[in-house]
């Protein structure tokens, strides 16, 4: 299964990888960086717990979860079109409707910005340009059925990393963790929310990684290739992996990073 959502630096091309990890003797999948929960709506486990500082998202998520046709409904009423979208954009910053109609307003903007990137200023609002149908098709009703029901036993939670992790930190836990990368004190194109990950984010990170492997609970973490990431979890699994990202979401931007996967997993 497909999430509904695109997501700047989604893991989706890593999904086969990732699910290697991923065993049935962790029910319990927790992700602190949902984003567009990828790999939760690839592997479609029966119990969750979902975070995300982006409360837009978490809503969203929680209206797929209750109200996937309505909101399905209001979603295929509103034009794709550059006029449509800004007025949108505009009320979504503006006006606080239902939550029907404000996650209809997320889809659309998700589905029509520019490279499907969510960003918004240091106010809080969002703030991508348009972007047209390069951005893929608006999802059906079958996949926003599908999707909601796949979050039916997730607990959705507007938190902090931090605040997730500690209350959902458990020995039959499967821990996902996707953090948006620090980008040394600067805002730049692709950041998608008002509060920057920065490098203090990073370092309690890394030592919640100690703490979950002492829980007894399984982790897979996802980060550039970083030295200071790599002494840290030298006791672990570590992998490294060649990607093409675009660099503040150009097509020109186009190069070949390499990025890490870090897991506590036994494994080859």
């Amino acid at each position: 299964m497909r999430s509904f959502l695109r997501w700047a630096g989604s893991k989706r091309k890593l999904l086969p990888k990732l699910s290697q990890f991923f065993e049935p003797k962790y029910p319990v999948y927790v992700e602190p960086f949902a984003g567009s929960a990828a790999l939760f709506f690839h592997l479609q486990p029966e119990r969750a717990v979902l975070g995300d500082l982006n409360g837009s998202l978490i809503s969203a998520l929680s209206g797929i979860r209750d109200h996937p046709t309505e909101i399905f409904r209001r979603l295929a009423k509103i034009p794709r079109t550059p006029e449509e979208y800004y007025k949108i954009r505009r009320q979504f910053n503006d006006e606080r409707s239902d939550p029907i109609t404000n996650a209809a307003y997320f889809i659309y903007l998700n589905r029509n910005s520019f490279n499907g990137l969510w960003r918004t200023d240091s106010s809080g609002r969002y703030n991508v340009p348009y972007g047209g149908e390069k951005s893929g098709a608006t999802p059906t009703l079958e996949t926003l059925t599908l999707c909601g029901e796949a979050l039916k036993g997730a607990d959705l939670r507007h938190a902090d990393f931090r605040a997730t992790l500690k209350a959902a930190i458990r020995p039959d836990a499967f821990v996902y963790l996707d953090p948006p990368y620090f980008a040394d004190q600067k805002r730049v194109f692709v950041e998608y929310g008002e509060k920057q990950f920065c490098n203090d984010d990073l370092l309690d990170l890394l030592q919640l990684l100690n703490q979950i492997d002492q829980a007894g609970a399984a982790f897979v973490f996802t980060y550039r290739d970083d030295r200071q990431i790599r002494r840290h979890c030298a006791r672990w699994r570590v992998k490294r992996n060649r990607v093409m990202r675009n660099v503040g979401g150009f097509r020109g931007s186009r190069r070949v990073h390499s990025e890490i996967i870090v897991s506590n997993v036994p494994g080859d």
